[in-house]
């Protein structure tokens, strides 16, 4: 009778040690889920100031909110197109003073129309990018801590800065180098340029080259949201640079090594300096 109490008590005695390493194993996972979550929740507005919020306005009057506003965006792009285009003779000089040596022609009769149109859209494009940031920074605010918030006015600046870097860069390097090396694979022809084409190549290129600074702004707020860790970047370096690489044959609209590689490189300095700023900041 004594042993079977004996082995009684130890059976419930194995069940609560096993109880408690389950329970043990429980409260680790949740702690490290918690800490995952944290840099997200210094990032991001808390449940009260959610709550706050959803108490002001409701899912439809954000729609609403969201509606002006790309609705302003919208007018403004609008008058920008309409304002470029009396200047497309100026800013097309613009375009082909610098890099080009070749004559430019015209193969339809609605082409230089088109063109002239498509100056206009690609000036308008950049001079709204502001007034976008802007109204979707604006939009997204309440989602932000408060913290993030105070920060609002330089994130701004920083991307206006950023993408004007990119734009002189594409301008005064990035299209030079691949108009020439583009021009010199065809040395022995004779060269007669679409307008049209190279109004799209310049353009994209330009743009291309602006989106392309935004790198260190999109990459301090994955790893401040948390999404994103220093010492696995570090890390993990070549993949980056992979696919860095593979980012600026995107970008670029000629797809040649030569202009990849000249976007690449500032590319991947960016992409330094940010890892950089990010462990200053931190």
């Amino acid at each position: 009778m004594k042993k079977l109490i004996l082995k009684i008590k130890n059976i419930f005695k194995r069940k609560t040690n096993d109880e408690a390493i389950i329970e043990r194993k429980i409260n680790g996972e949740a702690g490290d889920e918690s800490n995952s979550y944290e840099g997200l929740s210094g990032l991001f507005a808390s449940n009260e100031e959610e709550a706050g919020n959803a108490k002001k306005m409701s899912f439809i009057d954000h729609l609403d909110e969201l509606r002006k506003r790309l609705l302003v965006v919208m007018i403004v792009f609008v008058v920008a197109l309409i304002g470029f285009y009396p200047l497309h003779g100026i800013i097309m000089h613009f375009l082909t003073s610098s890099f080009l040596t070749s004559e430019l022609v015209y193969l339809e009769i609605m082409e230089p129309f088109l063109v002239n149109l498509k100056i206009s859209f690609f000036c308008a494009i950049i001079a709204i990018s502001p007034l976008l940031a802007y109204q979707l920074a604006t939009f997204l605010a309440p989602v932000f801590s408060r913290k993030i918030k105070k920060y609002m006015i330089i994130i701004l600046v920083m991307f206006f800065i950023l993408f004007a870097g990119g734009f002189i860069f594409a301008y005064k390097l990035l299209v030079p180098v691949a108009m020439k090396w583009l021009v010199s694979q065809g040395s022995t022809l004779k060269a007669s340029l679409s307008v049209n084409k190279y109004v799209s190549f310049v353009g994209w290129f330009m743009i291309g080259g602006g989106l392309a600074f935004e790198l260190p702004l999109v990459l301090l707020f994955l790893i401040k949201a948390g999404i994103l860790k220093i010492q696995v970047l570090r890390r993990q370096w070549r993949i980056v640079y992979i696919l860095i690489l593979l980012l600026s044959a995107i970008i670029t609209p000629d797809w040649s090594p030569v202009t990849m590689a000249v976007l690449a490189v500032p590319m991947i300095l960016l992409y330094e300096l940010s890892l950089l700023l990010a462990k200053i900041f931190k």
